[in-house]
């Protein structure tokens, strides 16, 4: 009994780090990938210990947050079962192991070789900008996703650090604007929940409406475009890697129209981590381009 007891907490624990959401740290490696340092051994190590680091740290954010919200969770169809909300672990044990998991992060970011603090300050300053956020930001219309975008320019201005790489504006604004729509998408799937069941799970949604949120997307959708088209034919960019980089467009397009798809006519879940793990379409459309582009830059 105590076996099956204590297997059942570990799994809950594990839950709690929420796992699959890991998947939004690769983006630590993109300024490796996009300066074609990636086969750098140093500087790809490096990067690794801070995409260990960071996974640690972001999932000590999310048990803060889980315990912040587990009220409300408990009022969502699917977050309910979250180890918090489902008081599968304990308010005590959830801020003991996340303490843990902040100082497995810590670890990992003393192994990093570089000569530059900055990444314990981008560190620092993505577990305050969060705590600010599940705290009271996200609880305002437009800024919370400003501040969700925010999370991801931390995280890539952290791998640029960890490999040494000069960031370039470009990847900058794609990955910011990117991540606005895929913010604004989570709160479309949010709202379709209250609309649903008319249970709040979270405070600000009624700040939104259907219509707003269409028209977001797919004005976001159309700057992502074009912004990756301006990229691919930028002569600074084609003089570093590839003037052929512009055949990599289709799967950009693809990609976008395949996510509105999902969420405009089958009115699929809009969690773009769900989305992406899920469907096999928009998989082989992200594994295209990335193979596509290492092909040509490489």
């Amino acid at each position: 009994m105590k076996d099956m007891q204590s297997t059942g907490k570990v799994k809950a624990l594990f839950l709690l780090m929420r796992p699959s959401q890991w998947v939004k740290n690769i983006i630590l490696f993109l300024p490796l990938f996009f300066a074609q340092e990636i086969g750098a051994l140093d500087r790809l190590q490096n990067v690794a210990l801070l995409f260990a680091g960071f996974c640690m740290l972001t999932s000590g954010v999310y048990v803060f947050n889980d315990l912040m919200d587990a009220a409300e969770d408990r009022l969502h169809p699917a977050k309910r079962f979250r180890p918090i909300a489902a008081r599968k672990v304990s308010p005590v044990e959830a801020v003991g192991f996340m303490l843990l998991l902040y100082g497995i992060s810590a670890v990992c970011f003393n192994f990093i070789h570089t000569s530059s603090n900055l990444i314990w300050l981008l560190a620092g300053g993505y577990i305050l900008l969060n705590l600010a956020y599940t705290l009271y930001l996200k609880q305002v219309q437009i800024i919370d996703v400003m501040i969700v975008a925010c999370g991801f320019i931390i995280r890539l201005e952290a791998g640029a650090t960890a490999g040494d790489i000069e960031l370039s504006h470009w990847l900058i604004i794609m990955t910011f604007i990117l991540s606005l729509f895929l913010a604004f998408a989570k709160r479309r799937d949010d709202l379709l929940n209250f609309m649903e069941t008319g249970q709040v799970s979270r405070k600000n949604i009624t700040g939104y409406t259907i219509d707003y949120l269409n028209v977001v997307l797919s004005f976001l959708s159309s700057i992502i475009a074009v912004t990756y088209i301006l990229y691919t034919l930028s002569p600074e960019v084609t003089a570093r890697s590839s003037e052929y980089l512009y055949v990599t467009i289709p799967f950009v397009l693809a990609g976008i129209m395949r996510y509105l798809q999902i969420i405009l006519v089958e009115k699929s879940n809009c969690n773009p981590t769900d989305i992406l793990l899920q469907d096999r379409t928009l998989q082989l459309t992200v594994a295209g381009w990335f193979v596509v582009f290492a092909l040509l830059i490489y």
